[in-house]
C-alpha cells in the first residue's frame, strides 16, 4: 500500500542522475526518511521525483519547507492533502503531501529546471491515464509517468463529492474485473487485476473542489 500510494502520486522518468536532487539545500529534517527517488516526466518536462516518509504533522511539514525555501514557498493546504511550490531561481520544487497510516505523511518532491518547467498553474488539456476510468465531468489537473516503475498518476478535479466519486469509480473497476482490497476504507481505495494495481484517492479542498488521484502500475515494480 505504501509503495502504491506514491508512485508513490505517485506519482515519472528518463535517466537523470539521482544526485541532481541534492542540488537543493540538504538540511532536511531528521524525521524525513527518503523512501524512493526516480527520474520523472510531468506535463512535458523532465526532472527528479523523491518521496519521503515522515511522522511530522502538516504544520511541522510546512515549517520545515519554509525553513528550506524561505519566502519563495507557496503553501496550499487542503483538508487531508497539501500542495507546495518553491523556486531558488534555477530549480522548481513542487510538493504533494498526503496522509498515510498512524497520522504520518508521504511527501513527494518533484524537482525540475525552472527554465523548462511550465508556468505554475499550467494544467493538462486532456486526461492521459487510459488504463482506469475517468470520473464524469472531471477536469485533468496533473499527470506524471515514471518509466522506472511504469507508474502513471493523474489528478483530476470535479464538483461531485469525494464519496460519490470513489463509489462510482469503484463500481466501474469492479465491473471491469478489478478486485478491491479488503482494507479499503475512507478516502482511499486499492484494486488488483492480473499483474496490475490501481489506487484511488479523493478529497474535497477548502475551495470546495473535489480532487481525485488515480494511479496505475504493474505488480512487482517498486
Amino acid at each position: 500500500m505504501k509503495k502504491v500510494l506514491f508512485m508513490g502520486v505517485g506519482l515519472l522518468l528518463l535517466t537523470l542522475q539521482a544526485e541532481v536532487f541534492w542540488r537543493r539545500p540538504i538540511d532536511l529534517p531528521g524525521s524525513w526518511q527518503q523512501a524512493y527517488t526516480s527520474p520523472f516526466e510531468s506535463q512535458g518536462h523532465q526532472g527528479t521525483m523523491t518521496v519521503y516518509g515522515t511522522s511530522d504533522t502538516f504544520d511541522q511539514i510546512e515549517n520545515a519547507l519554509r525553513h528550506l525555501h524561505g519566502d519563495s514557498l507557496v503553501w496550499m493546504p487542503g483538508e487531508v492533502m497539501a500542495w507546495a511550490l518553491a523556486t531558488d531561481g534555477k530549480r522548481l520544487y513542487r510538493y504533494l503531501i498526503q496522509p498515510r497510516s498512524n497520522r504520518a505523511h508521504w511527501i513527494a518532491c518533484f524537482e525540475s529546471d525552472v527554465r523548462t518547467a511550465p508556468p505554475p498553474g499550467t494544467k493538462p488539456t486532456r486526461h492521459q491515464l487510459r488504463d482506469l476510468p475517468v470520473p464524469a465531468g472531471a477536469r485533468p489537473s496533473f499527470y506524471s509517468y515514471d518509466a522506472g516503475n511504469k507508474a502513471a498518476v493523474e489528478i483530476s478535479e470535479v464538483a461531485a463529492s469525494p464519496e460519490g466519486v470513489l463509489l462510482g469509480l469503484s463500481k466501474q473497476l469492479e465491473r471491469a474485473g478489478w478486485k478491491p482490497s479488503p482494507v479499503n476504507t475512507g478516502g482511499f481505495r486499492m484494486f488488483a487485476k492480473g499483474n496490475s494495481i490501481a489506487f484511488l484517492g479523493a478529497h474535497r479542498g477548502k475551495d470546495g473542489v473535489t480532487r481525485i488521484l488515480r494511479l496505475h502500475k504493474p505488480l512487482g515494480m517498486k
